[in-house]
């Protein structure tokens, strides 16, 4: 088995709460580097918005993240809310092959829930990615006997491309970027040690988290309704984040248009941003006016078969290019 604790050089209580009640704290994992620590930070914003009634303790672990970013998460003030830092160093590592488009940081939430295993028995990942909109108390409900990890279902041609390549059910490919992960049966089926065995044995992986998490958990996933893990690309100054269905709990941004870069800027997201330390902060800096992110929002659309809205920013693709 591994020895996680030698990836984690220390940890910062960055809020400090103590519980009344510790069995009814929702624990809440988050793992990202400082190109996701606006994103990250405004996420919990949003949760401890819409959750205000609800003891939480959030797990961040970081990979290298600048201190300016770590005093702005420790400015985060809230009732019943502690936020924990596990600082992780340079002994984690993961195959290049599996490194070259996704951050190591996307990896970290593998180890996780062994190092967490003395604190929680139920975990909710969630992706830096993300906004909470509604409460998360249901979520806690759900029931995980023999079930290590709850989720989404991946999009339909996630399902078509994923399942049959690793052998998983068809609908079943789940989505990893929200996850309420059974600790327990997680350590004991060593899911850890199998996941990271897996990302290193020289095999690429398109999708390198979630496909080697969708191996190793077999038939022991739970499909969730598609309002905890709402699954959005965003367009050119669309925001379809806006019009969501109105049971939505969580939002996720997939693909490179994130709702803090032009021109994807969203309204809902700024609504949290303003209410965050990185309010004041000059957002050009985090911005991404890429004619490859719309390239790739058109190839997606084409994928779901929306294909006037492919066309559409196919073209504001090569518009966008030619004025480079």
């Amino acid at each position: 088995m591994i020895n996680v604790d030698a990836f984690i050089n220390k940890k910062n209580e960055l809020l400090s709460c103590v519980f009344s009640d510790a069995k009814h704290v929702l624990h809440i994992l988050l793992c990202f580097d400082d190109n996701y620590a606006l994103s990250a930070g405004v996420d919990i914003i949003s949760v401890i918005e819409n959750n205000q009634k609800q003891p939480i303790h959030f797990h961040l672990f970081t990979h290298n993240l600048n201190d300016e970013n770590r005093k702005k998460l420790s400015l985060i003030k809230a009732n019943d809310v502690a936020i924990t830092e596990y600082v992780i160093n340079d002994q984690f590592k993961i195959d290049k092959k599996n490194t070259e488009q996704f951050p190591i940081a996307a990896c970290v939430r593998l180890i996780a829930p062994m190092i967490l295993k003395d604190i929680a028995t139920k975990l909710l990942y969630i992706d830096s990615d993300t906004l909470c909109i509604k409460k998360l108390d249901l979520i806690e409900q759900i029931n995980l006997d023999s079930i290590i990890v709850a989720a989404v279902a991946d999009m339909p041609y996630m399902q078509q491309s994923q399942c049959a390549k690793y052998d998983v059910i068809f609908g079943t490919y789940f989505n990893s970027g929200v996850m309420l992960i059974n600790v327990p049966l997680w350590c004991q089926q060593d899911i850890t040690s199998k996941t990271l065995k897996l990302l290193n044995s020289g095999e690429k992986y398109q999708f390198p988290d979630q496909d080697v998490l969708n191996i190793a958990i077999g038939e022991k996933r739970f499909i969730l309704p598609q309002k905890y893990n709402n699954l959005l690309a965003l367009s050119v100054n669309g925001n379809e984040d806006a019009n969501v269905p109105q049971d939505t709990v969580l939002i996720h941004y997939i693909t490179k248009n994130k709702p803090w870069h032009q021109p994807y800027r969203s309204r809902l997201f700024d609504n949290y941003l303003e209410q965050s330390p990185w309010r004041n902060d000059c957002l050009p800096l985090y911005c991404a006016k890429k004619t490859s992110s719309i390239r790739a929002y058109s190839r997606l659309m084409f994928k779901q078969k929306k294909y006037l809205s492919g066309i559409g920013h196919y073209l504001i693709y090569l518009k966008t290019k030619l004025l480079k």
